[in-house]
C-alpha cells in the first residue's frame, strides 16, 4: 500500500511544464494533508458541541478532494484556490467558534505561505494577500476571547493547532527544498547531455576538454564521423538514422573507460576524449570501437543496418593550443573520410587496428595528390562520388571547430 501511495505521488497524469513541475508535487503534498486535518476535524467539532463546524468542515473535505482533482489535472490555479478558500474559510469560523487564543488564526498562516510560494503573478498575490489580511483581522475582532464552554484549556487547543500548522509548514518546505534540490540536479543533467543519444552535448564535452588542457592534463582527441550517413536517411528514413546514432552512443558507453569523455558535437559527429593516453593506445581504443560496431550493427524493425565510422585521431603534445588540437584530429577525420572512409588517421605512420590507418605525410615532389597520403579514394560510381561531394561540403559547413577558435 505505501507504494502505492508513494507511486500516486510521483506520477503525472501528463506532461508538465518545467516551471510547474516543483508547484505541482510539492502542492499535492500539501493538499492531501489539508483533505486529512478536514475529516479530522469532523469527530472533532462534533465531539466539542460545534455541529455547524462538524457540517462544513465535512464540507470542506469534499471541496479539498475536488481540489487534488483539479490539482491532477492540471488546474493548478483552480485547484489552489479552491483549497486556500477552503482553509480560509473554515479558519475563520473556528476562530469565530472557539475566540482567540484557542490557535485557529495560526492557519492564516499556512494560506499566506501557499500563496506566496506558488507561481502566481504578483498583482494576484497582492490581492489575494489583502484579502486574506482583511478575513483574519475580522475573524480577530468579532471572535470572544475563548469559548465559554470549552471544555479543553486554551493552551491545549492552542498547542493543538499550533503543532498542526508546524507539521504542516515543515512538511510543505521540506518538499518545496528536495524538490527543488531533484530538478535542479535534473535540469543540469539535461542542460549537459544530448537528448537523442545520452552522451555529452557540444558544450559540456568542450568545456571539459578546456578544464583539461588548462589543468595540464595529456590526452588523445577521437573525432568520428558515421560514414554514408545521409544515405541511411535517403535510403531508411530520418527514424533509422535517429536509431544510429543512439547505437553509436551506446557503443561508445560500453567502450570507453571510467574516466574518458565522449559527446555528440555535430549531426553525426562524435568526440571522445582519452587522458594520459598515447597514440598507440588511441588507436587501439579506435579499433575497439570499429570492431565492436561491425560485430553488432544497429538493428531497426528486426533489421540490421551497416554502419562504418571514419576516425581522425590527434594528441595533445603534438600541437601548441587546444584549438590547434580539436583542428588537427577534425582534419585527420577529413582525410579519413576522404580516402574511402571505414579508416582511422592518426598521424604519419602506417598503423593497424584491423584496417589500414591512412598516411597523410606530404606527398612526394610530383605527386598531385593535393597532401592526402599515399592512400587514395575508391571509386564507387556516380552516386558514390556525389555523395562524396555532398558529404564532404557538409563536413566542412559543419566542422565545429574551423571557425571558432576555442579557448586555450
Amino acid at each position: 500500500m505505501p507504494r502505492v501511495v508513494s507511486a500516486w505521488l510521483r506520477h503525472e497524469p501528463r506532461l508538465l511544464a518545467v516551471e510547474h513541475r516543483r508547484f505541482y508535487h510539492a502542492y499535492l503534498w500539501v493538499y492531501l494533508m489539508l483533505m486529512g486535518l478536514f475529516v479530522v476535524w469532523v469527530p472533532f467539532f462534533t465531539l466539542f458541541n460545534e455541529p455547524r463546524l462538524a457540517f462544513v468542515s465535512g464540507i470542506m473535505a469534499l471541496v479539498s478532494v475536488l481540489g487534488v482533482m483539479l490539482h491532477r489535472a492540471h488546474q493548478l490555479t483552480l485547484g489552489l484556490a479552491l483549497m486556500m478558500s477552503a482553509l480560509t474559510l473554515l479558519a475563520w469560523l473556528s476562530v469565530f467558534c472557539f475566540g482567540l487564543s484557542a490557535g485557529y488564526e495560526y492557519y492564516f498562516f499556512i494560506v499566506m505561505a501557499g500563496i506566496h510560494l506558488a507561481p502566481l503573478a504578483a498583482r494576484v498575490r497582492v490581492v489575494t494577500t489583502l484579502m486574506l489580511f482583511m478575513a483574519a483581522v475580522s475573524a480577530l475582532m468579532v471572535s470572544p476571547v475563548l469559548h465559554e464552554g470549552s471544555v479543553l484549556p486554551a493552551w491545549v487547543l492552542q498547542s493543538a493547532n499550533l503543532f498542526a500548522v508546524f507539521l504542516m509548514m515543515v512538511t510543505f518546505l521540506w518538499r518545496m527544498l528536495a524538490l527543488t534540490e531533484h530538478f535542479e540536479r535534473q535540469y543540469l543533467k539535461d542542460a549537459s547531455r544530448d537528448e537523442l543519444t545520452e552522451l555529452l552535448n557540444r558544450r559540456q564535452i568542450l568545456r571539459h576538454a578546456e578544464d583539461w588542457w588548462r589543468d595540464g592534463v595529456p590526452c588523445a582527441v577521437l573525432m568520428l564521423d558515421a560514414d554514408n550517413f545521409k544515405r541511411v536517411n535517403d535510403l531508411h528514413g530520418h527514424a533509422v538514422g535517429d536509431e544510429v546514432l543512439r547505437h553509436l552512443g551506446r557503443l561508445l558507453t560500453a567502450t570507453l573507460r571510467q574516466g574518458d569523455r565522449a559527446g555528440r558535437v555535430g549531426g553525426e559527429e562524435f568526440l571522445v576524449l582519452l587522458p594520459r593516453i598515447g597514440r598507440t593506445e588511441a588507436i587501439s581504443v579506435a579499433g575497439r570501437m570499429r570492431s565492436l560496431l561491425a560485430k553488432s550493427p544497429p538493428v531497426f524493425a528486426g533489421t540490421p543496418v551497416p554502419v562504418t565510422v571514419s576516425i581522425g585521431i590527434a594528441i595533445s603534445h603534438e600541437v601548441d593550443s587546444l584549438d590547434q588540437l580539436m583542428q588537427l584530429a577534425d582534419r585527420r577525420l577529413y582525410h579519413a573520410k576522404h580516402n574511402g572512409r571505414d579508416q582511422v588517421v592518426a598521424g604519419g605512420e602506417h598503423e593497424m587496428t584491423g584496417f589500414a590507418t591512412a598516411d597523410i605525410s606530404p606527398p612526394p615532389p610530383g605527386n598531385d595528390g593535393g597532401g592526402l597520403g599515399k592512400a587514395e579514394a575508391v571509386e564507387e560510381g556516380t552516386r558514390d562520388k556525389e555523395d562524396d561531394c555532398q558529404e564532404k561540403q557538409h563536413h566542412k559547413d559543419s566542422t565545429p571547430f574551423s571557425r571558432t577558435p576555442l579557448v586555450g
